[in-house]
């Protein structure tokens, strides 16, 4: 058990630092690209590429801290800016800097409540698969909790699906039967994973 609490503490530390590089780099790359986009309206197509270099290297730090589909795409438009801006085109590379911001600012946002019961019920079903049925029912229950907030936000049957396995699954780790409850978890992120395509 001491040896598991190690890892994890460990695990947590590596994920806080990460996190840490994620949330400073994305604010910067935003106001970077907030400043191309300002001087390609101007028409200054050097001051665009240099703010839109500046931002490139957030984004990349950013996307190697945390990596996500949106940054990726900030990422596609901030180089196309880039380029743009290099060849005297400071229209085209304002119309990239513009997608890239849209990219930037929806990858600043936390995830939201399915996404994190996503996340603790593939870790339930990790440790269940490991026999774990104690650190399954801790993952299941905080999965859960996460369910009902984005029900109580917006009513999906899927989410209603995954709460109903998620109760099963905890039931299960309660009574220390950890094959039952990795399956009703497995069954419970099918659901909200047809619950966050659905958004």
């Amino acid at each position: 058990m001491k040896k598991y609490v190690i890892a994890l503490a460990s695990a947590l530390l590596l994920t806080g630092s990460f996190a840490f590089a994620e949330s400073v780099h994305n604010p910067q790359a935003v106001e970077h690209t907030k400043q191309a986009i300002t001087h390609g309206e101007a028409g200054h197509a050097p001051l665009l590429v240099e703010h839109a270099k500046a931002a490139l290297t957030h984004a990349q730090a950013s996307q190697q801290a945390e990596p996500s589909v949106h940054t990726e795409q900030a990422i596609s438009h901030l180089s196309a800016a880039i380029e743009a801006g290099e060849k005297g085109h400071a229209d085209t590379g304002t119309t990239h800097a513009k997608e890239a911001l849209k990219h930037l600012e929806a990858a600043g946002k936390p995830p939201g409540h399915i996404a994190q019961a996503e996340e603790h019920t593939k870790a339930a079903i990790t440790h269940g698969e490991a026999g774990h049925a104690s650190i399954l029912l801790e993952h299941a229950q905080t999965a859960l909790t996460h369910a009902q907030a984005a029900e109580k936000e917006s009513p999906n049957v899927h989410v209603q699906e995954a709460i109903s396995h998620l109760n099963a699954a905890i039931e299960s780790g309660k009574n220390n039967n950890a094959k039952d409850g990795t399956t009703h978890a497995k069954q419970a992120l099918e659901h909200l994973e047809k619950a966050a395509a659905s958004k």
